[in-house]
């Protein structure tokens, strides 16, 4: 996936959602997140971090503030995540969240969408082993001066 970040970015809010960390490049993640989209749904999206204290090794709660960057080949990189997940619902956008000034926690508890999509998804699937998705598809940052 390519991204590409303003050096300013307009944040839109403030989020609380659990991230399944797929790759890295740098201080970035990227990440998957499933959001309760409907009452008990877990529809997918991918998810930017900017992770500057590398705790996002493992599928961790994560709450901060969120921008939208523009990324590309958005729809290749699920076909290829798709194939070793089973995702029911996706999000596929040329528009991605990108989290910043965050806090990553290991307790994933709450109500907020980004974490009950997730408990419901692990009800249904369970939990994802990252030894099959990690490092299945590559990122790539490009930030804007």
């Amino acid at each position: 996936m390519k991204v590409k970040i303003k050096s300013v970015v307009n944040p839109i809010g403030w989020e609380r959602l659990v991230v399944i960390p797929l790759t890295s490049s740098g201080k970035y993640v990227l990440g998957l997140n499933f959001f309760e989209d409907v009452e008990g749904g877990r529809q997918g999206r991918f998810v930017v971090v900017i992770d500057k204290f590398d705790e996002l090794n493992d599928i961790k709660l994560v709450e901060g503030e969120k921008a939208l960057v523009e990324a590309a080949e958005v729809r290749h990189d699920y076909d290829k995540i798709s194939k070793v997940l089973r995702i029911e619902k996706f999000r596929l956008s040329s528009f991605i969240p990108l989290f910043f000034n965050v806090s990553v926690k290991s307790q994933i508890e709450g109500e907020d969408r980004g974490i009950m999509g997730y408990l419901n998804y692990i009800n249904k699937f369970g939990i994802p082993d990252l030894k099959d998705i990690r490092n299945l598809i590559q990122l790539s940052v490009e930030e804007i001066l």
